[in-house]
């Protein structure tokens, strides 16, 4: 079933995480980076949220090095369509993750990259 075309636009905001320590290094002002396999994993990456109705685009930024052994990055994505049966979203390409909109609406969306 199609999904009916957009009525109206929503921002989607949270944190993109890595929680392995091997993940990630950290830099000497608390910031960290992705490395490895997760090199892509940095501040500017891009974030993708794809529907049938069209796609928006964030980036994450200031990438930090929490004390509990985690890699947090904020992002914010502008413009999402709303009424889609389905949101694809995607960090810095990694793969793709699916959610329905009351997954995005509302609150701090938390993505756990490992």
């Amino acid at each position: 079933m199609a999904s009916p075309p957009p009525t109206g636009t929503f921002v989607v905001s949270g944190a993109a995480v890595l929680a392995d320590g091997a993940s990630f290094t950290r830099d000497d002002h608390g910031g960290c980076a992705g490395t490895g396999t997760r090199a892509d994993v940095v501040d500017g990456a891009p974030v993708l949220i794809m529907t049938t109705g069209g796609m928006a685009a964030g980036s994450l930024t200031d990438g930090r090095a929490l004390t509990d052994g985690t890699c947090r990055f904020w992002f914010s994505v502008r413009g999402v369509p709303t009424g889609q049966d389905a949101y694809l979203v995607m960090v810095a390409d990694r793969d793709t993750r699916q959610y329905a909109e009351p997954e995005l609406t509302g609150v701090l969306v938390s993505l756990r990259l490992d």
